[in-house]
């Protein structure tokens, strides 16, 4: 049963990602977020602070179920390929809100589920990494 899930987002769409974060509390997760106060688009972030910025969140994605990825336009990035690509051996199930166009992040999507339906298709947490079916009847 998936309780628990990890949003994963380039800081460039930190506000559609709160959206999520909110519609995936909603119904009833934990939601483990980027921390918001690092937006590169607002603050200069320095290395060590990536460093252990990147360490933190790899973290919250080990201690989630499921991670779900904000994939505006398609695009993820490529803290975001890492973190999908972690996500997956770890045996995470990974959810997208659009089709990412980068192949490699495409090919470890479980299902695509739009911010705007996270409420309406809330069965979706019920399973965990079973088939695209499973998660998103």
């Amino acid at each position: 049963m998936i309780s628990s899930v990890t949003v994963c987002s380039s800081s460039k769409f930190y506000d559609l990602a709160r959206r999520a974060a909110d519609a995936l509390q909603a119904v009833g997760l934990t939601v483990y977020t980027p921390r918001f106060d690092y937006n590169e688009e607002h603050v200069v972030v320095g290395e060590a602070d990536k460093f252990r910025l990147t360490h933190e969140f790899l973290a919250k994605v080990a201690r989630s179920d499921a991670v779900y990825v904000i994939a505006s336009g398609g695009y993820t990035g490529v803290s975001v390929c890492i973190e999908v690509g972690y996500a997956h051996a770890l045996g995470k199930a990974v959810l997208c809100s659009e089709q990412p166009t980068e192949f490699a992040v495409r090919a470890l999507v479980d299902a695509v589920v739009p911010v705007d339906e996270i409420s309406g298709r809330a069965r979706l947490i019920g399973h965990r990494r079973t088939s695209t079916v499973d998660l998103f009847p």
